[in-house]
C-alpha cells in the first residue's frame, strides 16, 4: 500500500488519504450531449420583452381608467363659448361622479355630482354622441325658462349674465315671416325643464348651437366639468367634414411651425368657469 506525506502537527504519523480509498469520478458511459443543462436563473425571473408587454399593458389600462373616470384633455373647436372658452383652448375635464362615465345600468345606483345654475358641463351630443358639447348651465329641472329679446328669464326673473356676448345687434321678432334659427335664438319659450333634465346655452348667445334648437341635456349626460387651461393656440373655427391625411399632416405642422408665436401663453392656467 502506497502512502501520502504524513501530517506531523501534532507529532504523529496519520496518513492523510489512502490512494486505494479515492473512488475516480469517471463515467465513460455518459455522452456530452446526454448531459441536462439547468436554467441558473433565479426563479421568477421574466423576460425583458415579457416585462415590457406587462409594462404597456398595464400603461394602457391605467390611462383608459384615468381618461373614463377621472380627467381628460379636450378642447372647443368653435366660438360657441367665447370669451369664456375660446377656439384652440386646450383643457382638462373633471369626470370623477358624472353618471355618463358610467354604464347605463349602474348609473341610478352610484353616487353623482350635483349641478348648479351658471355651471360649464360637457356632455354626449346630441346628434353625435362621440362629440363632446360645452355649454353652461341655464335652467335648472322644474324651472321655467323664458327668451325674450335676447334675455333670458328664470321663472319670470331676468337672469344677470355677465359673462355672455352678442355677436349680432339685430334682434328677430317671433313674426311668421322670421326664419325659425333666428326666431328660437331671440325669443324662446317659455318652457318648464324637466325633472332630471338642464337647459344648457353657449356664452356667445348668437353663435352657439343649444337647448334653443335641440332641447334639453338628461343628467346622465353630462360627463364632466372643465377645470383650467393647460395649452391656448390661435386657431380657426372648426369647419364640418372629412379631412384627408395630407390636411391633417398641414396642420399638424402649421401647429408645430408656429407653436411659440401662436400660443396663448397668457391663458395657460385659466380657470374655465
Amino acid at each position: 500500500m502506497i502512502e501520502e506525506p504524513t501530517s506531523q502537527l501534532d507529532g504523529t504519523e496519520t496518513p492523510d488519504v489512502l490512494l486505494d480509498e479515492f473512488v475516480a469520478f469517471h463515467r465513460p458511459d455518459v455522452r456530452l450531449d446526454e448531459l441536462t443543462v439547468f436554467n441558473t436563473l433565479p426563479s421568477g425571473h421574466k423576460g425583458a420583452f415579457r416585462e415590457w408587454i406587462e409594462s404597456l399593458a398595464f400603461t394602457i389600462i391605467f390611462v383608459l381608467v384615468f381618461t373614463s373616470y377621472v380627467a381628460q384633455a379636450t378642447q372647443v373647436p368653435t366660438e360657441s363659448m367665447k370669451p369664456t372658452i375660446l377656439v384652440g383652448d386646450h383643457f382638462f375635464l373633471d369626470k370623477i361622479a358624472f353618471p355618463a362615465n358610467y354604464p347605463a345600468a349602474v348609473r341610478a345606483y352610484l353616487p353623482h355630482r350635483s349641478v348648479k345654475r351658471l355651471d360649464i358641463v360637457a356632455f354626449k351630443s346630441p346628434t353625435d354622441g362621440n362629440i363632446p358639447f360645452v355649454k353652461r348651465v341655464i335652467g335648472l329641472p322644474g324651472e321655467t325658462v323664458e327668451v325674450r329679446d335676447k334675455a333670458v328669464y328664470i321663472n319670470g326673473t331676468k337672469l344677470d349674465e355677465p359673462y355672455k356676448i352678442h355677436v349680432d345687434s339685430t334682434t328677430y321678432s317671433s313674426d311668421p315671416w322670421t326664419p325659425e334659427e333666428l326666431k328660437v335664438r331671440d325669443n324662446y319659450g317659455p318652457i318648464t325643464v324637466p325633472a332630471n333634465h338642464y337647459f344648457v346655452m353657449g356664452d356667445n348667445r348668437d353663435n352657439s348651437n343649444d337647448s334653443r334648437y335641440w332641447g334639453f341635456v338628461k343628467w346622465d349626460e353630462i360627463i364632466g366639468k372643465p377645470l383650467f387651461v393647460y395649452w391656448s393656440y390661435e386657431s380657426d373655427p372648426y369647419v364640418p367634414g372629412d379631412k384627408t391625411l395630407r390636411e391633417w399632416v398641414d396642420d399638424y405642422l402649421l401647429v408645430a411651425m408656429h407653436f411659440f408665436d401662436r400660443t396663448r401663453w397668457f391663458r395657460i392656467g385659466t380657470m374655465v368657469d
